[in-house]
């Protein structure tokens, strides 16, 4: 059975007593701040969804698929621009589509739900894992305030629906009582099939629970729970071969993907001091991703990984992450079998281990903090022990609060290009066209007809490292076909990876209006009267035919 983790205080006093005030010191009332951390969480959440900015590369690479596909195409054949995403988010946001319209807002109201959730979730696993509510609070607080937790509630990708499987799977195996496994091992079974279909990397957090309730099971002779775990097992090995077979199968061999995360790959076993400081920079990167990124997690590396502030947040972690297993340890096995099985996929190039697609570790690096909390409070020894408890929470909290209220006071927006298209809106003039990149045109293509700009033509072009290649061969096909008389150059992703570009599209044409926004930027030219355009209008025309030419029949 699992251990009885209610405090002696929370059995044996009422909150609202005397003593019970006396006891809780300077800590007040932790439920109370639990409730109060809670609304904060959504506070953040809200704030960053209804500032309602602009998709990102990778969100609207997934949302054209939303645009003119119906529910058998999204679900039964390969997403266009090289996206993947579990089934169970395509089919609940194309329902969402059909009835509210492939607008942004309407893209994201999922991963809001799921932030939403993931703290109500963690409030219930941090009640059955850490024995005092300050320790809870610590947790749930954590969670609340993390700015890419914030961030990816509003993001359309499934990255939220990640941490809520996590989350609560977690609470799910922590209440989980094998004496009690007709109550609750249907449940568990229900919820781990239906993660699945929601989330890639509950496979690895089912994986740990799975296992542990096993061997829980045989160590303590429960046979009918035993049978009961297996059971469960069995229904998600069934669903996880499904949902494989639709899906996950068109990612295998995808060299693309493969390219793209070769860094993120654990080396296994290590058999160099390269290989085995990719580990450390790989938890490094992970409490970073946990406590303290804003935005989008790419996947370059961060010089603040090694920071004095970094390292000691990741000492803090495992230090508490450690003081786990003995609080509360069917959850501390739980995380290790989790982390040792994504290591595992990583080994064998099937998941990388880096940058948002671990984000559903990230409720692990917080509960090994909360968990040095209660580590604290739990040492009757130690000299004013409730001070300290409270000055580290206190600490852990005030890293992630000091990022979200930034994003507090100013969203993030990555790639404005609402902003840019309802500039080009309000100043175009019939025969304008647009110049727009690959990275970019799509995020043009899903808010152009919003934005009454579908009309214009665009001239596409693939970036390369020779910028002024690009430049020279994007205007010389204007010169050439003329498909425009004045040329929007739009630019929204990587903008300042384009700065050669834009200095030599500027060398060939003078800039008559320029837009900057917040990582986007719209120029206008005018190309057809510029020496370069001349020279190649020119080439481009068919010689005139001799004057003593005859008449062709």
């Amino acid at each position: 059975m699992a251990p009885d983790t209610t405090s002696t205080t929370d059995r044996t006093l009422p909150t609202s007593s005397a003593p019970t005030r006396a006891r809780l010191g300077i800590w007040g009332h932790p439920v109370l701040w639990v409730v109060v951390l809670i609304g904060i969480g959504w506070l953040l959440r809200g704030r960053q969804y209804l500032f309602n900015r602009s998709l990102w590369l990778d969100e609207a690479y997934l949302a054209v698929n939303f645009m003119d596909r119906d529910l058998g195409q999204l679900l039964f054949e390969p997403l266009s621009n090289g996206q993947a995403a579990p089934l169970g988010f395509l089919a609940l946001t194309k329902l969402l589509t059909t009835g509210l319209g492939v607008e942004d807002w309407v893209l994201r109201l999922q991963p809001l739900a799921a932030g939403v959730l993931t703290l109500l979730a963690a409030w219930g696993l941090a009640r059955k894992t850490l024995p005092h509510r300050a320790a809870q609070a610590t947790f749930v607080g954590l969670l609340a305030l993390s700015p890419v937790l914030v961030y990816y509630s509003s993001e359309f990708k499934q990255y939220q629906n990640d941490v809520l499987a996590t989350v609560g799977l977690l609470w799910l195996a922590a209440h989980f009582d094998l004496q009690r496994w007709q109550r609750d091992a249907p449940v568990l079974a229900v919820a781990g099939a239906l993660a699945i279909w929601l989330s890639h990397p509950s496979l690895f957090v089912l994986a740990g629970v799975g296992l542990v309730l096993w061997i829980e099971a045989i160590r303590q002779r429960q046979r009918a729970a035993w049978l009961a775990v297996s059971g469960a097992g069995l229904l998600w090995v069934l669903a996880f071969a499904l949902h494989h077979t639709l899906v996950m199968k068109t990612l295998a061999g995808n060299q693309h993907l493969l390219d793209f995360w070769r860094f993120a790959y654990a080396p296994l076993p290590p058999d160099s001091p390269t290989e085995w400081r990719w580990y450390l920079d790989s938890a490094l990167a992970l409490v970073y991703l946990a406590m303290r990124h804003v935005g989008v997690a790419h996947h370059g590396m961060l010089v603040a990984w090694f920071d004095g502030l970094n390292l000691a947040l990741l000492a803090l972690s495992a230090a508490g992450s450690l003081t786990l297993a003995w609080r509360a340890p069917r959850i501390a096995a739980i995380g290790l079998v989790v982390l040792l099985a994504t290591l595992a996929a990583s080994a064998l190039h099937l998941y990388p281990f880096r940058s948002r697609p671990t984000i559903f570790l990230v409720p692990l690096v917080h509960l090994g903090l909360a968990a040095l909390v209660q580590a604290v409070l739990d040492s009757r020894s130690l000299p004013a022990r409730h001070l300290l408890a409270a000055v580290l929470a206190g600490f852990v909290l005030l890293v992630p609060a000091s990022a979200s209220w930034k994003v507090l006071r100013k969203p993030h927006n990555d790639q404005d290009m609402k902003a840019a298209l309802l500039h080009i809106a309000s100043q175009t003039k019939p025969g304008d066209g647009v110049v727009i990149d690959s990275m970019s045109h799509k995020a043009f293509d899903f808010y152009s007809r919003a934005h009454g700009v579908q009309a214009m033509p665009v001239t596409v072009f693939r970036p390369t490292i020779n910028q002024f290649h690009d430049a020279m061969a994007t205007v010389r096909r204007l010169c050439i076909e003329q498909p425009m008389q004045r040329s929007w150059v739009i630019v929204t992703h990587r903008l300042q990876e384009r700065a050669g570009f834009l200095q030599h599209i500027a060398s060939i044409a003078p800039t008559l209006q320029r837009w900057d926004g917040q990582g986007a930027i719209a120029l206008l030219y005018d190309f057809r009267d510029s020496d370069y355009c001349r020279k190649y209008a020119a080439r481009s025309r068919p010689p005139s035919a001799p004057s003593s030419a005859l008449p062709t029949q």
